[in-house]
This record gives structure tokens, C-alpha cells and sequence, in this order.
């Protein structure tokens, strides 16, 4: 079971609490219950068992310092950023007590004031209960100056240096964070982005030598690569490697480069690459024509004299489901942050 704030719909069971495990003139009202819910829920806890609450604590937070019966009656000292919480009442299900059910739920709230970095808790009891509270580490103040009830009760007080913490909790905590970190991780980068190096200098100068890129995964889910993309994909010759290239050819085109220039379905005009450097613009080779099957593409370098590209492969096409990611932009060094766009025109 664990511990929670209650919700509004819980107003008729925190009122039935409050009904079996105090005397008349010691319970709060069902108005007081529902205002204080209604103002601060955050300092109410409540165990569940089976949909059913069968224990609870309930207070405030506040600057004063000790708990007064004018508390009880309005919201006047309720300050969410409050230094101090104040415990209006520990309740247990007579059917559910002696299971350490109360103990488990103030365990929570002393690790919560631990959290919240509060001064302390304070709460008044009476006497016979003084062992109870003590084992927490609550220290009797003495006889409380409340007449709450007609009864006399002792004020006991605990400051958050004096609160146990729950270090195996926290190592709890830090182990979740960081399993659910992982995953997160594990889940973005099969599923959503893919990270990788450049280890050569084909893609120069759009990608320098040594860049880490971040691609998109999610980028060809949802629409058909297209040309000028600079594209990460498994080399066919060997799968087990994975390159990057900029995608010149579409399924069904002719590629033909003459000269050093690109042709596509035997156009007049060659292809519009701005991304080139003087340097790869000195390449005059010519190759094809390269007829591209259905479902594949045809990759280039950009930096053509010294690429290892589709020109020089066995296998000289990428089919589609081959490919992995749109590369989207470089991201380290911090000074070559650069965003990668399309760039071939036709």
C-alpha cells in the first residue's frame, strides 16, 4: 500500500475517519474536514486498503511555531510556504489499528518534511501516547496550552535535523531515476534519434572530419526520403557498417554524371549543388548512367574527389528500409554546431 493525498471524492470517507477514531467533542466537522481538503490537500495522507482509506494524518503548514486551538477553527494560519507543519490528527481505522498502519504514514510525512526542507513537525497528543511519538524521534514539550476537547494534551515536537532519513529510499529513488533515464535513453535512441561520428572526410565541407551528428528516426516513418538529404544508412556492400551520404538519385531516375556534373533522367541541366566546395568541384570524372530500382537511392559525398560513394561500391544502391535516419544537424564541437538542410535542386 502507499501513501497518497487524498482527492475531493474522498470527503465522505476523510469525514468517517475522523467519525470512528475521535470522541465527539474531539473530531472535526465535515465543514472543517471539506475547507481544509479544499485548501490544502497537499497535507492530507491517506493509506488505502482495497479503495478504502483506513488511516490518515492531516495538518497544515504554517510559521508559527506551536500548535493553538485556533487552528482548528479557520485557515488564517495555513501559508503554503510555511516553515513548520502543524498535525491535527493521526487516525486509524479501529478495525486496522496495531498494524502499523499510523507509523508507515507519518514515516512519509517526516521524509516528505525532510524533502521540503520544512523546520520541523509538531503535533499534540495525549499522554499515553507520548511512547508512540517518541519512537519517531518527537520530543514532549510538556502540557500544550490547547483546550481542545476538554482534554489535557502534551505539545511534541520534531526538527528536521532530528528526522531519520530513509537513505535506502533515496538510493531507491536514484536507482529508479536512473533506470527510467536508460530506458529513455535506449527508447530515443532506437526509436527516435540515432547519434553518430564522422570518421572521414567525404562529406566535406557540409561535415567535417570528426563531427557527431544527431539523426531523425522518426523523419522517414512518416514521409519518403528526399534528394539532397543528407541520409545515415547501412552500407550495402557491408551492413554491419553505417555511412553517411547526401541522396542524389530517386527510385525509378537516371543518374549520369558527366564531367563532374549530375544528371537526372537525362535532363539538359544539370543538379544544383551549392553545398560543394571549389576543392570537390575540381572532380571531372564521369560515371553512368545509373538506372535506380524501385525502393532504393543512389548517395553521393559531397566531397567528390575523395568520397567512397555509390560510384565505387559493388553493390551500388541503398534500398530504403536500409536506411536509418535523416541526418539532422551537428552538435559537437560546440563551434561546428551547424542544422543541415536539403540543397539539391534540378
Amino acid at each position: 500500500m502507499k501513501v497518497n493525498n487524498p482527492g475531493k471524492k474522498d470527503l465522505d470517507q476523510l469525514v468517517m475517519l475522523e467519525q470512528e477514531t475521535f470522541p465527539e467533542a474531539e473530531a472535526a466537522s465535515r465543514e472543517s474536514i471539506e475547507r481544509r481538503l479544499k485548501a490544502h490537500r497537499e497535507t492530507f495522507w491517506v493509506l488505502k486498503k482495497d479503495g478504502r482509506i483506513i488511516a490518515g494524518i492531516n495538518g497544515i503548514t504554517t510559521n508559527e511555531k506551536d500548535l493553538s486551538d485556533a487552528m482548528y477553527t479557520g485557515e488564517d494560519f495555513y501559508d503554503k510556504k510555511g516553515r513548520w507543519l502543524m498535525i491535527f490528527g493521526v487516525s486509524t481505522l479501529p478495525d486496522y489499528q496495531h498494524n502499523g498502519y499510523a507509523a508507515k504514514i507519518m514515516h512519509e510525512v517526516l521524509q516528505e518534511t525532510v524533502k521540503c526542507k520544512l523546520d520541523g513537525v509538531v503535533l499534540t497528543c495525549k499522554e499515553n501516547m507520548i511512547p508512540f511519538y517518541e519512537q519517531f524521534g518527537f520530543a514532549d514539550e510538556g502540557v500544550s496550552e490547547s483546550e481542545h476537547g476538554g482534554v489535557v494534551w502534551h505539545q511534541m515536537r520534531i526538527r528536521r535535523r532530528d528526522i531519520k532519513r530513509d537513505y535506502k529510499q533515496d538510493v531507491i529513488d536514484c536507482i529508479v531515476i536512473v533506470v527510467v533515464a536508460a530506458v529513455l535513453a535506449f527508447l530515443l535512441g532506437r526509436f527516435v534519434i540515432l547519434n553518430c561520428n564522422v570518421p572521414t572526410g567525404s562529406m566535406l565541407e557540409t561535415i567535417q572530419l570528426g563531427d557527431n551528428i544527431i539523426g531523425s528516426r522518426l523523419t522517414y516513418k512518416f514521409s519518403d526520403p528526399e534528394r539532397g538529404d543528407i541520409a545515415i544508412f547501412k552500407w550495402p556492400d557491408d551492413e554491419s557498417q553505417v555511412y553517411i551520404k547526401r541522396i542524389i538519385g530517386l527510385p525509378g531516375e537516371t543518374v549520369e554524371i558527366i564531367d563532374g556534373k549530375v544528371y537526372i533522367n537525362e535532363s539538359d541541366t544539370p543538379l544544383k549543388e551549392d553545398y560543394l566546395s571549389d576543392e570537390a568541384r575540381t572532380d571531372v570524372r564521369s560515371f553512368g548512367p545509373y538506372q535506380v530500382p524501385e525502393d532504393c537511392y543512389f548517395m553521393l559525398g559531397d566531397n567528390r574527389p575523395n568520397s567512397a560513394d555509390a560510384r565505387l561500391w559493388e553493390n551500388t544502391y541503398v534500398k530504403r528500409d536500409k536506411i536509418l535516419a535523416k541526418a539532422e544537424f551537428v552538435y559537437f564541437p560546440f563551434s561546428q554546431i551547424t542544422w543541415l538542410g536539403n540543397g539539391a535542386e534540378y
